[in-house]
């Protein structure tokens, strides 16, 4: 058996992904397979550990597999692709959708989407009887994590490879990596992480409410916390603004194992609804706050919050940030 599973979007997404991944493996032969395609494959197959988890970066999937005149003879028995091909402009997602060979394949459609759904319909006149359109919004219950669960479940009745339902209620106890890693250091400090991300420039925080920010955190440290620091931390994106900021603590991480190393040692993390937030949470730093955008804030919530089975999480606005996170700094010390 060779499932195949085609994820192009966020970290936070791919750690969404873990749990079933997990599960699935639970249910395989020695010999089955998982074809993990995915920006951060070789993370989760690390995370993983299991040498039936096939791991591609969706660049060397494209480049090296689809390219790879020796893969033609290899057929999955599912395809299943998550992530954002619904966006038109993703012409990448599309073609991998068409080329990749598989008995099933399933892709997700939305019902509530005209656009969308005049594409799907068009689609079927040329797609082959393998293609099964999966409705998104039918199985949409809240939550990535269960949303990811629910879609890749359908899509083993529907091929009746098997049946995951008995995992449903169990599926988030297994978004926990001490789950995996047994001796995993645990060695906290007074040590708050901020996160910059150039996403929150563009979704209107500056790089003067960052400085702001950063002023107001130090202030409140330096007059409650004897051993407290607080570290900026640029991912490689965010290179070109690590001057602009006027603080003496902090780095450019550029590999996630860093950034999971800087998660075990540290109290609490502030992030904008990216990646390194998700990464937090799923480290079980204890308190883990993401900031979200004002517009669409509920749903955003709902559905990408951190989740964490140990920390405990805070979801605020870009608007009430500076105004709640001393609530957050308090309840760290």
């Amino acid at each position: 058996m060779r499932v195949f599973i085609y994820r192009d979007d966020g970290l936070g997404d791919a750690l969404f992904t873990l749990p079933t991944l997990k599960i699935i493996l639970q249910n395989l032969n020695q010999k089955d397979q998982i074809f993990f395609v995915s920006n951060y494959s070789k993370f989760i197959q690390k995370i993983l550990n299991d040498q039936r988890i096939i791991n591609y970066s969706v660049k060397d999937f494209c480049n090296d597999f689809i390219k790879d005149k020796n893969s033609n003879d290899i057929i999955f028995d599912i395809a299943i692709f998550l992530g954002p091909w619904g966006k038109i402009k993703n012409i990448k997602h599309f073609t991998q959708i068409i080329k990749t060979k598989a008995k099933f394949k399933f892709i997700s459609s939305y019902q509530s989407k005209i656009l969308f759904n005049f594409l799907i319909n068009f689609l079927k006149h040329f797609l082959k009887e393998n293609y099964f359109f999966i409705n998104f919004e039918k199985i949409f219950e809240g939550h990535d994590i269960l949303n990811t669960f629910n879609f890749i479940n359908e899509s083993f009745k529907i091929s009746n490879f098997l049946s995951l339902d008995k995992y449903k209620e169990q599926v988030f106890s297994f978004y926990d990596y001490e789950k995996f890693f047994e001796n995993a250091a645990n060695n906290r400090k007074n040590k708050i992480i901020l996160h910059f991300t150039y996403k929150s420039l563009k979704l209107g925080f500056s790089v003067k409410d960052y400085q702001n920010l950063i002023n107001l955190i130090n202030e409140y440290i330096e007059k409650n916390w004897e051993d407290g620091s607080l570290l900026v931390v640029f991912g490689p994106y965010e290179e070109k603004y690590f001057n602009l900021l006027d603080i003496k603590n902090k780095v450019i991480i550029s590999e996630l194992w860093d950034y999971v190393e800087l998660c075990l040692e540290s109290r609490g993390i502030i992030g904008f609804d990216t990646g390194p937030v998700h990464l937090a949470a799923f480290f079980n730093v204890p308190f883990v706050l993401s900031v979200f955008p004002d517009n669409g804030f509920d749903y955003r919530v709902k559905r990408w919050s951190p989740f964490s089975n140990k920390s405990k999480i805070y979801l605020f606005k870009y608007s009430s940030l500076k105004e709640k996170v001393i609530d957050f700094l308090y309840d760290i010390k």
